[in-house]
């Protein structure tokens, strides 16, 4: 909204933007406040009208009057009418999930440059730290080798030293889901990786096996510290019409990660002795989590930026009706709990459709290789081992692809892009079974397939579990959901293989399509999760979300300059020469906006 400033000596109009520069509707400013206001604009209003009393007590007739005009009504489109000088351009209103124009984002350079930069430190940040999160956990499977004939240690020694490892981290992810809700992300996810690399450090210092399975049931414990935060940081720095695609190339950083560490570890391992194997990856622990502690901040707040679904426009009450109905509640930490997680039938529905999806992940995975051995008559492990390499491969575009599939062509519905993933597992495992052991290519190509529709949905519901809820409650589900799939991985181990044993590589088969079929099953009443109609907000109420971050100076009634009566010695023609002078206005700086919080007049303050 615009004053119209004019003095009653004939000074020029000048046009001032009481919401600052992000949003533009001239109107001229009245002490008689229109009816279909809302009560926020009301007290704006309001306080306008108390400042401008005092400049004509000051400066006589400075302003005049017009009754205020009606911006938008509920039921007016407001991108039907002509605002002059308007911001929200279609470009931006256009990209928007809900159809709605972007208040903030393109209407200020300086602040899109700084959010830009603080989204991308933050995305680094995470994909980096997580990487070494890996570093720190997959150290122990490329030294195994050299310490099994460094220490003499039998294969069902090291298998205990492995099988200790995810009992943990299941646990883990849980406690730590629920911890993070609690502390800064930035504090801990530096400290997690902190502690595993001081564990790795110190499991390379170690001989008994006693102590080494202690060391690496406390690795374990320390590595759920690391997803959480990243799934909490992403949803306050990205919003909901994006996260999919960036959520997806976070999850790649674990590839990445996985792909590096054999490098390193093996490298250091084969050189220098086993210790050194996990020795290096627990120092570069240590010093990246020094690195993240430094870059990452909590949330846009903490820099002095508006909130995410503020700055984007990108309300997740669209498509978030629990949310919609808790999203001002502050809970107690156990009542959250209740509230947002335990009581919540989609985080159920997620969480155990996410036990069968991790169930076919480990499933292929752990015994592809030894199902194209043993039933599909593959003539070397090595051979077996350049079939099933596809996966990662498959799994690594895959997550892209579902994140950005979800973000662009479903504008944030994830489940849809599951449910069609699970379904291109299905079809990948019916091809696999059915074709012949001899057709080398096209058997790397059906389990970079497998890779490619797996991981797609592993990255999905976990990402669904954080936007169906508080986002306060987001590490706690991501824990939650993260402890329910780990405890499907675990049957793809043992009991997976006791029903090889007893029935053949048909229950095999059997057991990887049963698993897709109910995880369909189990998302299908969550089909229109994310249906729900993108409503236009009226203009004013796109200006009350811009305005709880920034306000009109009061000072200088959000024009940005100050008129003062400056009087000169008599002339010839008339006793005194007075004029009106108009300058920046010192307690904004000539912008026109402030912090809400500065926003009490100099004579209002107590």
């Amino acid at each position: 909204m615009v004053h119209e400033l004019r003095s009653s000596q004939g000074l020029d109009a000048t046009e001032m933007n009481i919401e600052g520069k992000y949003l533009e509707s001239c109107v001229a400013f009245s002490g008689n406040v229109h009816s279909g206001l809302s009560s926020a604009n009301k007290r704006v209003v309001g306080r306008k009208s108390r400042f401008c009393n005092n400049l004509r007590k000051r400066y006589g007739r400075l302003f005049y009057h017009q009754p205020f005009p009606i911006l938008a009504s509920a039921k007016e489109d407001p991108y039907d009418r002509k605002l002059e000088r308007a911001s929200l351009e279609t470009s931006f209103r256009d990209k928007s999930s809900n159809v709605n124009a972007r208040l903030l984002e393109g209407a200020d350079e300086t602040l899109d440059r700084k959010y830009r930069h603080w989204r991308i430190r933050i995305f680094y940040s995470i994909f980096i730290g997580y990487a070494f999160y890996y570093f720190t956990r997959n150290s122990f499977t490329y030294a195994a080798p050299a310490m099994r004939i460094a220490l003499g240690f039998s294969l069902q020694q090291l298998g205990v030293i492995t099988s200790i490892f995810p009992l943990a981290y299941g646990f883990s992810k849980l406690a730590s889901g629920i911890l993070a809700d609690q502390f800064s992300t930035r504090l801990f996810m530096a400290v997690g990786l902190a502690v595993t690399g001081i564990l790795n450090i110190l499991f390379g210092l170690s001989s008994n096996l006693y102590i080494l399975c202690f060391i690496w049931a406390l690795n374990g414990v320390f590595q759920g510290f690391g997803a959480p935060p990243c799934a909490r940081l992403l949803t306050q720095w990205y919003s909901r019409n994006e996260r999919g695609t960036w959520w997806g190339f976070w999850n790649t950083s674990h590839n990445t990660g996985g792909f590096l560490i054999p490098l390193v570890a093996g490298y250091f391992a084969t050189k220098y002795g086993w210790k050194y194997g996990m020795i290096v990856p627990g120092i570069l622990g240590l010093a990246v989590s020094c690195f993240l502690y430094d870059r990452i901040r909590d949330k846009p707040s903490s820099v002095g930026l508006p909130p995410i679904d503020v700055y984007r426009d990108d309300s997740e009450t669209d498509s978030s009706p629990m949310e919609q109905q808790q999203q001002h509640e502050k809970l107690s930490f156990w009542s959250s709990l209740q509230r947002y997680v335990f009581s919540n039938p989609y985080v159920w529905l997620l969480a155990l459709s996410y036990f069968f999806i991790y169930f076919i992940r480990q499933g292929i995975s752990s015994w592809a290789h030894v199902f194209l051995l043993d039933f599909k008559g593959v003539a070397s492990p090595q051979e077996a081992a350049f079939r099933v390499s596809g996966m990662e491969i498959g799994g690594l575009m895959g997550s892209l692809v579902s994140g950005w599939a979800s973000d662009r062509m479903l504008r944030g519905r994830r489940i849809p892009i599951i449910i069609l993933w699970l379904a291109g597992v299905l079809l990948s495992i019916v091809s696999l079974w059915y074709i012949p052991g001899s057709f080398r290519y096209i058997t790397w190509l059906l389990i970079f397939s497998i890779g490619f529709f797996i991981y797609g949905p592993q990255m999905l519901v976990g990402l669904a579990g954080a936007e169906i809820v508080n986002k306060d409650a987001v590490s706690t589900t991501i824990g939650f959901l993260g402890w329910v799939a780990y405890l499907g991985a675990s049957f793809a181990g043992f009991p997976l293989t006791t029903m090889v044993t007893r029935y053949g590589w048909q229950a095999y088969f059997a057991s990887l399509m049963g698993c897709g079929v109910v995880a369909i099953l189990l998302l299908l009443p969550m089909w229109r999760l994310g249906m729900g109609e993108n409503v236009k907000k009226p203009l004013l109420e796109q200006a009350d979300k811009a305005s709880a971050f920034l306000t009109a100076c009061e000072f200088c009634a959000g024009t940005g300059t100050i008129i003062r009566l400056s009087c000169g010695p008599a002339t010839p023609a008339q006793a005194i020469s007075c004029r009106y002078v108009e300058r920046p206005c010192p307690y904004c700086g000539g912008n026109g906006v402030i912090q809400e919080t500065q926003s009490l007049l100099p004579f209002e303050k107590k």
